[in-house]
């Protein structure tokens, strides 16, 4: 009778864990395992969470996506790698990289003019130094990254 009652207790603070905000599955997995739950019971709770549609790679593919692109500025590259080290299959990732198409080069535009401004009395180079490692990082691909710094230099002379 204990066993049961402990594993209610567990699948419950699990779904109140996945309801609080989207998870993927390893987060949920890692999860389990710091609570000490065994192998067995952590597949049964993982299908049990599948099936009640709290756990979805889909939904959090495009969630995290949105996040990461929207609140943190990461281009596509920085939000694959993330994506990626959560075990999110190349199917989902695809599907949650659609959800940032739309505003994708305006973003990073607005981007490149805003370091552009911020260091005005930056030497060239320094600017476009400034730009190529403040989106490098944040995972923008090089080809946008030059063409909009090329754009700010014909917009600027």
């Amino acid at each position: 009778m204990k066993s049961s009652n402990k594993n209610e207790k567990i699948q419950s603070k699990i779904e109140n864990f996945c309801l609080y905000q989207e998870r993927c599955k390893k987060e949920v997995i890692t999860k389990l395992k710091s609570l000490g739950v065994e192998k067995k019971m952590i597949e049964k709770i993982v299908l049990n969470l599948l099936n009640q549609d709290l756990l979805n790679e889909i939904r959090y593919s495009k969630n995290y996506s949105r996040g990461k692109f929207r609140i943190k500025k990461w281009g596509r590259l920085k939000i694959y790698q993330e994506l990626k080290k959560r075990n999110i299959s190349e199917f989902n990732i695809k599907i949650g990289l659609k959800e940032i198409e739309e505003n994708y080069v305006s973003t990073c535009e607005k981007l490149v003019k805003k370091i552009w401004n911020s260091n005005d009395s930056r030497p060239l180079i320094e600017k476009k130094k400034k730009i190529w490692d403040y989106l490098r990082y944040r995972g923008w691909e090089k080809a946008l990254i030059f063409n909009q710094i090329e754009k700010q230099l014909i917009y600027k002379e």
